[in-house]
């Protein structure tokens, strides 16, 4: 069948947000495959509706990249085997009323640390990573990066990068400043938080020659109430930044959002991303936890077995017009362990006045071992959906709240002018099931005697072994 006609028949199912639990870039190409129940990848029959500008997501505190735990890096180690993530390496001091404290927090697949400081009046609590951390040459060139998650921010906190005399560059954690600022890193609570800021951009600290010569150290470091960071990636000793991706943002402060490239994400949340495709190359081989695909079409035209449809063209002369067209197509969802849906409705767009859809119900739960012509609504298994069309081009929704994992079986019979049936027939075009050449279905003999026998079968409850993919 030509599905790009406008007037084709297409009931799909309709999903708001996917979630992918585990997608692994390095041996996945599409935000549609998964690993199945058997931990083969697979991809849903699926297609994502090309009119969403950012059609996915990822929160970057559940994004496993190597990138994010080389630091401290050691000369001549081909595995980093000292690196941040060791709570034990950590070092803390505070005032005698304050405290901070260092606790492993791994959670979604990727190595975390909680930082909690509790300061108070007067007073600062200090983590501090010296071990294996020594940059002496090009400090100011170096890029400061951390990916976090702020759980609580009712006071301030800064991340230093400290040189031997005592000198530091910093950035703050401040409810009371914007957070695009350069040297911000969060002004709120929020996860999925990133940062990278070349250390000369960032404003100096310190009491030693005031020359911001090398890295000794990096601390954490709250100066007033409390503060907890849950730290997901950190680094200062890269001299690049790393390319997140494309999301949407006002850039120019016009109050319309512009596509951008984007090395830091102090919106927190969800990144809705143009494209995984976007994504720097430190991504190419990352692991996403709870990958995000929005607006996912489950079509009747990607059926492909032919157990799944059933079409035919034929003369309408019992309903006074020159052709119809009957469908069947039995539509189900997957699911699967590592997904997790989101709200589903089973849509239809009218391509035709409301008059010409004859027949259009729905069967929830049918059996697909059922023939097609078997079931019937005198049965009590169909339930009819035509109450649900309105003007032509408008969206019917046949199903407000389809459940994934269940069979629902589509029944269709379309009223069509004889121009219509030779568009829908044209197998010069790309499209889905059918069961006619492009003439129409009675327009020569083997199409009468298909015929003959589809309604001779039909009449012994076997119509469905002549049916589609013909």
């Amino acid at each position: 069948m030509n599905f790009t006609s406008e007037k084709a028949p297409n009931p799909t199912f309709v999903e708001d947000e996917l979630t992918i639990v585990t997608h692994d870039r390095g041996e996945m190409d599409d935000p549609l495959e998964y690993y199945n129940d058997s931990g083969e990848i697979a991809r849903l029959p699926a297609t994502v509706n090309q009119s969403q500008d950012t059609p996915v997501g990822v929160r970057f505190d559940k994004v496993d990249a190597d990138r994010y735990t080389l630091f401290p890096r050691i000369d001549g180690e081909v595995e980093n085997s000292a690196n941040w993530t060791v709570a034990s390496d950590w070092t803390t001091s505070s005032g005698a009323s304050s405290s901070m404290s260092i606790t492993d927090a791994d959670a979604d697949g990727v190595d975390k640390l909680q930082f909690a400081a509790m300061v108070a009046s007067t007073e600062t609590a200090t983590a501090t990573l010296s071990d294996n951390v020594s940059i002496t040459t090009d400090a100011n060139k170096r890029v400061m990066t951390g990916v976090l998650n702020v759980d609580t921010l009712d006071g301030t906190a800064e991340l230093r990068a400290v040189d031997a005399d005592g000198d530091y560059r910093y950035a703050e954690l401040n409810s009371s400043r914007d957070a695009s600022n350069e040297a911000v890193v969060a002004n709120s609570t929020g996860n999925g938080i990133v940062f990278q800021q070349r250390m000369s951009d960032l404003p100096m600290g310190g009491s030693g020659d005031g020359t911001f010569d090398g890295i000794q150290k990096v601390e954490i470091v709250g100066l007033d109430n409390d503060v907890t960071v849950t730290v997901a990636g950190l680094d200062l000793g890269t001299k690049s930044t790393d390319t997140l991706g494309e999301i949407q943002r006002d850039t120019d402060n016009d109050g319309d959002l512009e596509t951008t490239s984007v090395t830091d994400y102090y919106e927190g949340g969800v990144a809705k991303l143009t494209g995984l495709d976007t994504m720097g190359s430190a991504f190419d081989n990352a692991v996403i936890t709870d990958l995000k695909v929005y607006d996912v079409h489950y079509q009747f035209a990607d059926l492909t077995d032919s157990d799944e449809y059933w079409t035919e063209f034929s003369s309408a002369d019992d309903y006074n017009y020159p052709q119809k067209l009957e469908l069947y197509g039995d539509m189900e969802v997957p699911s699967a362990i590592d997904i997790i849906h989101g709200t589903i409705s089973l849509e239809f767009e009218q391509g035709l006045v409301e008059s010409r859809y004859v027949v259009a119900e729905v069967a929830t739960g049918a059996d697909t071992d059922e023939e097609f012509g078997n079931l019937t609504d005198e049965d009590g298994a169909y339930s009819s959906v035509t109450s649900s069309f309105g003007s032509q081009g408008s969206t019917a929704t046949f199903i407000a709240d389809a459940s994934a994992d269940t069979n629902h079986r589509v029944h269709m019979v379309v009223l069509l002018q004889n121009e219509e049936a030779d568009t829908l027939q044209d197998t010069s075009m790309t499209g889905g099931p059918t069961d006619t050449s492009s003439g129409g279905f009675f327009s020569n003999i083997w199409g009468q005697i298909t015929g003959v026998v589809a309604a001779i079968a039909g009449a012994v409850g076997l119509s469905r072994l002549v049916g589609g993919g013909s």
